[in-house]
């Protein structure tokens, strides 16, 4: 059966760590739809730069607004950004969410 998938990455890459993309990229490799957002100190993965593969594996990321403001992060140029209160919707629109 296809799934929505939102994985809401909101770890830095220290608590983290790069396995944290492993249940993404899964579902990605079994063709369901996977929506990864950055947000809180996920958003720090930009800092540390995504993994190759995940960048490789997964088509839609974004990045919530309001965490890289309240951080001081720039704006990525490679990335959509993403309202808080557009996560909001996606959260409801997604038939499995996993927060990390």
């Amino acid at each position: 059966m296809h799934k929505n998938f939102l994985f809401l990455q909101t770890r830095s890459p220290v608590s983290g760590g790069p396995e944290a993309f492993d249940l993404a990229m899964t579902a990605a490799a079994f063709d369901h739809d996977v929506h990864l957002v950055l947000a809180d100190e996920g958003v720090f993965w930009l800092k540390a730069g995504l993994p190759d593969l995940v960048k490789e594996a997964i088509e839609q990321i974004s990045v919530e607004r309001e965490s890289l403001a309240e951080r001081g992060i720039a704006t990525p140029a490679e990335l959509p950004l993403l309202a808080r209160g557009d996560l909001t919707r996606l959260i409801a629109d997604a038939d499995v969410v996993v927060t990390g």
